[in-house]
């Protein structure tokens, strides 16, 4: 309680700075982040990216426009994702009638669900190193055993 208490004021400014400015990307929202990690991984080497995405109500045109003028910066927002790649588009459909963005949603559950079962303490070695090529090495992961097993292998180890 002592640790929540403490941080009463950082929050505070956190959700003082989203009301003041709706532009804020939420800080605990992963869809941005992971729009910009798929970008910098599709795109290395400057290659154009483009992505399509089931309709979501985070992307609207304005947070497209956001996330394009982020990739165009020396240094995009958050500072830990390395600054590289190039957003050519990002098309929003009906998740319903394409295929790409149903065959996209049932890999994240499948990957989901190794993830959560390693968490959990219920991992399958097979599954979780089939996943691992896949982790993110920026991705936020809050319990060290489970992440020194299911991270990508350059940040899993010292």
């Amino acid at each position: 309680m002592d640790l929540l208490q403490q941080a009463g004021p950082r929050a505070a400014s956190v959700r003082a700075r989203l009301l003041d400015d709706p532009r804020t990307i939420p800080p605990l929202d992963p869809l941005i982040p992971a729009i910009l990690r798929a970008v910098v991984y599709w795109g290395e080497g400057g290659a154009p990216v483009a992505i399509v995405h089931d309709q979501h109500t985070a992307l609207t045109r304005e947070r497209i426009g956001q996330l394009q003028e982020l990739l165009s910066q020396p240094e995009p927002v958050p500072a830990h994702h390395p600054p590289t790649g190039r957003l050519a588009s990002l098309r929003l459909v009906d998740s319903r009638s394409d295929s790409r963005v149903q065959v996209a949603d049932f890999l994240a559950g499948v990957a989901r669900r190794i993830a959560s079962d390693e968490l959990n303490d219920r991992g399958d070695e097979t599954l979780t190193a089939l996943l691992r090529p896949y982790v993110d090495a920026f991705s936020s992961w809050g319990d060290d055993r489970s992440w020194s097993v299911l991270g990508p292998r350059s940040s899993a180890q010292p």
